[in-house]
């Protein structure tokens, strides 16, 4: 899930206003699953993505199709089962085996109460833990959960795993806490193919964030340790990227936050820090467009060397 970080309420719909695209929903039944548009994307071999684009948000998810039916990485709110089925049978009427959460939030776990307990639904330890007991993060108006006992991952782990099936062998890794300290890394070795869920976007896209963003930053050099250039990097709300792209992120992210460390620490105020904003160094990435002021993403940087952010965002 997209959220911009730690500012109140008000400045947060204020930024949301001035976004240059539409950013997120921050409860569950904001987003306009009728006027979504549905598109398959294949990637390599019996791999696809289902990408559904909505006024609010666009929402991916990862298919491995085969002979023993489908293993699914994520899956929107529930109330878009109808829309992800559609797209499925599309591919080819199979059952779903597998779904894998990369995280916790209600928009990457919708799918858990439609396919379990049929499907082994698999993720790291504490996103089980999150869904069995009520949840109220500061981004949402109403609390979270807890939910029913079919949605529950009947599979967890605590730092890797591996599921082998239709033809290759998956892995799931959580390397820190980052967006939520529930985060998973999904390969797929066959493929070549990863999905990092909310830790990353694509170039040019909106950030990122979430409750530990040097954690983030681990979790990615993780990831870039394990790829090569052709490496397919999916994400939870972005379009495809590639290892490439992921350096260059790294290479103004460390920095960004060792920027941040250094305000800190020669006493800058949190307002301060924050209305400075981005480092020019950024603009490749959001070249042609002007770098944004992105004040929620150095402020997540802030929370995070400040110890201020919660655990259950």
């Amino acid at each position: 899930m997209k959220i911009p970080h730690r500012l109140p309420i008000t400045v947060v719909f204020l930024f949301l206003l001035a976004a240059c695209r539409p950013s997120l929903a921050l409860q569950m039944g904001q987003t306009d699953y009728t006027k979504a548009e549905t598109k398959i994307v294949p990637l390599r071999g019996n791999m696809s993505m289902i990408q559904i684009k909505t006024p609010q948000d666009l929402n991916n998810i990862v298919v491995l199709s085969g002979a023993e039916g489908y293993l699914l990485v994520d899956h929107p709110e529930a109330v878009a089962g109808p829309i992800v089925q559609k797209a499925l049978d599309e591919i080819g009427k199979r059952p779903v085996r597998f779904l894998l959460n990369t995280h916790w939030h209600y928009d990457h776990v919708g799918g858990n109460e439609i396919y379990g307990p049929d499907a082994i639904i698999v993720a790291q330890e504490n996103v089980r833990t999150r869904m069995m007991t009520k949840q109220t993060p500061f981004w949402s108006p109403t609390p979270i959960g807890s939910y029913a006992e079919k949605a529950w991952p009947r599979i967890t782990f605590r730092d890797s795993l591996t599921i082998h099936f239709d033809g290759d062998d998956i892995e799931m890794d959580h390397y820190a806490t980052g967006h939520t300290d529930t985060d998973s890394v999904v390969y797929f070795a066959k493929a070549n193919v990863v999905v990092v869920g909310d830790i990353y976007n694509a170039r040019g896209e909106e950030f990122a964030g979430g409750q530990d963003m040097e954690g983030i930053a681990k979790s990615l050099a993780a990831v870039l340790e394990r790829i090569n250039e052709d490496t397919i990097i999916l994400t939870g709300h972005s379009g495809p990227s590639n290892r490439r792209d992921l350096v260059l992120y790294l290479k103004l992210l460390n920095p960004t936050i060792e920027q941040v460390r250094r305000e800190i620490a020669a006493g800058k105020s949190k307002k301060e820090i924050v209305e400075h904003g981005l480092p020019a160094d950024w603009a490749p990435w959001f070249a042609p467009q002007p770098v944004p002021a992105a004040k929620y993403f150095i402020d997540g940087i802030y929370g995070t060397l400040t110890h201020k952010n919660k655990p259950n965002e």
